[in-house]
């Protein structure tokens, strides 16, 4: 960008400066990225009104059963000095889901209903080091281990924090970062209610394998579980361990896709919906422990009690992934994943899921997707007594889509789904969706 010598000369009266500094004046580009998904889902069982949540996204699979509508807008300033250093400015807008329910279930094509937010403000300097890019800011971080068919991240260690990425030591590539986080839904910060949890993480990719390790502080965790002020101290600190491998064949099989096993565990704070991630909105609300899911959504705690776990409660996760694809077009993807907390009061909870989704081409710009999904929940108290509960869906979609031939392919889709469990009424919920990323 060229700086007019006007605009010097103020900035130079302006700033005080005895000579005027040195400007790069070399630009590498502008970017623009973004993600949307807008559509509305229906409820047979309930005149065809709004079906709102009608299953686990994350375990049964996301067609046909998200209806929570979300957007991004990304926007990405580049620079190259005269020493060859980039600099990448990064920001990113989305819609606030955590605390307006419009944003996700509203159909009104009206402004007033969708409040939006900044997610990302971050800086990154390549060439500042030998190797490695440094980071500073708020961000995403770890989002990249994610399962699309699901929406499911079994990483996520946002925050605001400073770090490296791919640094190379010892002929692999590490990444190193300090993340503070809080809880998205409280904004009381002159109590201990919302308290910053300091997070460091170590990552490694051995070529096809990766490690991840991150140690997590939380000073007086204290958390009102009943909401009625009286407040319980929780565990202060606690890590976790994720194990990833990715494979260039379908179990071992073919090669006609792709495999990715992922092996995880935690203890403390690296325990229930906090393993393998920090403080978030997307950790407080996904998969973990089932005892918590349900203290905070249905309970005054909140998203508070994503924090409530002890000292010595232990979580693991196992998940394997991929995706399979025939030489006529036909691609079927899956997912098989569980998760099991031992608790220190004496409690267990556990869940396994699996869901499949073949897709027929028709045409170029029509095809017919299908989704199965599968989900187990089980519970044992300290006194022995034991819940168990299962849901499982199907889904058709016939889908149109257009291939921009820069990668992004949006996707128009028509929604017909049966769900079903032994704790729930079954239904049949009709939509459609539109979604893509750029």
């Amino acid at each position: 960008m060229k700086i007019s010598k006007i605009s010097l000369a103020i900035l130079a009266v302006s700033a005080g400066f005895a000579s005027l500094p040195s400007f790069a004046e070399k630009s590498d580009g502008f970017e623009f990225h973004g993600y949307f998904r807008a559509g509305s889902l229906f409820s047979e069982n309930d005149e065809f009104k709004r079906s709102k949540f009608p299953g686990s996204k994350e375990r049964l699979g996301r067609l046909g059963i998200e209806s929570d509508s979300h957007f991004e807008l990304a926007l990405q300033k580049n620079f190259e000095n005269e020493k060859g250093q980039k600099i990448r400015i990064k920001t990113r807008a989305g819609a606030n889901n955590a605390e307006y329910a419009t944003n996700q279930l509203g159909a009104n094509a009206d402004a007033a209903n969708s409040e939006i937010g900044m997610i990302e403000t971050f800086v990154e300097f390549e060439g500042v080091t030998e190797t490695g890019t440094i980071w500073g800011g708020k961000r995403f971080y770890g989002k990249d281990n994610y399962i699309f068919m699901t929406d499911l991240f079994y990483t996520d260690m946002s925050g605001t924090g400073l770090g490296i990425e791919g640094v190379e030591l010892g002929g692999n590539k590490w990444d190193f970062a300090y993340i503070a986080s809080d809880d998205s839904g409280d904004t009381e910060f002159w109590g201990d209610s919302n308290n910053i949890m300091h997070a460091a993480h170590v990552g490694i990719d051995f070529d096809g394998v990766e490690l991840h390790a991150m140690g997590k502080y939380l000073p007086d965790n204290m958390i009102d579980i009943d909401g009625q002020g009286n407040s319980e101290e929780y565990a202060s600190s606690g890590f976790d361990l994720t194990a990833i491998f990715h494979s260039e064949s379908v179990f071992g099989l073919s090669d006609k896709g792709f495999t990715k096993y992922i092996g995880q565990m935690g203890k403390g704070l690296g325990a229930g919906q906090l393993l393998g991630g920090t403080l978030t909105t997307y950790n407080t609300y996904a998969p973990g422990n089932n005892s918590l899911s349900y203290k905070i959504t249905g309970t005054d705690c909140g998203t508070s009690c994503v924090k409530a776990v002890d000292s010595d409660d232990v979580s693991a996760r196992a998940l394997v992934w991929g995706g399979y694809f025939f030489d006529n077009g036909v691609s079927v993807f899956h997912s098989i994943q569980g998760q099991y907390n031992d608790m220190n009061d004496g409690s267990t909870d556990s869940w396994v899921s699996a869901m499949v989704r073949p897709t027929f081409p028709i045409s170029e710009n029509l095809s017919f997707v299908t989704e199965a999904g599968y989900l187990q929940n089980h519970g044992e108290d300290a006194a022995g007594n034991t819940t168990d509960s299962y849901d499982y869906k199907l889904t058709a979609a016939p889908t149109f889509k257009v291939d921009t031939g820069f990668g992004p392919t949006p996707e128009l889709r028509l929604l017909a789904t049966y769900i079903n469990g032994d704790e729930r009424d079954s239904d049949v919920i009709m939509g459609i969706q539109a979604d893509m990323w750029w």
